[in-house]
């Protein structure tokens, strides 16, 4: 990446905050990051073909983005060493994204993975999946018991690009219209695939 970092997050913590990086919260830096990391993904070359290959899941368990991002992109070690220098932790950063509660399991984490693999591998596909909007559940145990919340992941800022595009899906007598989002897949050999929601 030929762009100067450092001054990068300041810029946007200066936009966005009126502060410093030092005076950032944890928080305050996740969203700095989470903007960085879309910006810079626009830029990233998406993986062309003349055949595609479509995976269709009901469930993308994708897991938290941003560490991943980071080091696909060769800026995770860069991103750790300036958040030290300002006196922050990477790893407490990562800790306020939330999870994107797109499955719940085995089959979930394996499509995901396909995704990796295919962007990793540079081959032209895209991941089809459902957007849920508060997740699956959030477990918690309480009194030694299971319980079970909703378990909303979705924000104003969050890695879901909107494509403006709207699908018809007919319910019996009624219709409703399908919102079309997509979120990058950066491959670790900084191409891209889509995953589309």
């Amino acid at each position: 990446m030929d762009i100067d970092l450092n001054q990068t997050l300041e810029n946007i913590a200066e936009f966005y905050y009126g502060k410093r990086l030092k005076d950032c919260t944890d928080r305050e830096l996740y969203y700095i990051l989470l903007d960085l990391t879309k910006d810079l993904l626009k830029g990233v070359e998406e993986i062309k073909g003349d055949r595609r290959l479509y995976y269709i899941s009901a469930e993308f368990l994708i897991g938290k983005l941003l560490s991943n991002n980071l080091l696909n992109l060769g800026l995770y070690a860069e991103v750790r060493d300036i958040l030290k220098k300002n006196g922050k932790s990477l790893a407490a950063v990562e800790e306020y994204e939330p999870e994107p509660s797109l499955g719940n399991g085995g089959l979930g984490r394996l499509a995901a993975c396909f995704l990796d693999s295919i962007a990793t591998l540079e081959l032209p596909g895209d991941g089809v999946g459902l957007n849920y909007h508060l997740g699956l559940f959030h477990q918690a145990f309480e009194d030694y018991k299971q319980k079970e919340y909703p378990d909303p992941w979705l924000s104003d800022n969050s890695w879901l690009t909107d494509t403006g595009k709207y699908f018809p899906v007919q319910f019996g007598d009624f219709s409703v219209d399908a919102h079309l989002y997509s979120i990058d897949v950066c491959g670790y050999t900084k191409r891209k695939t889509p995953y589309a929601v």
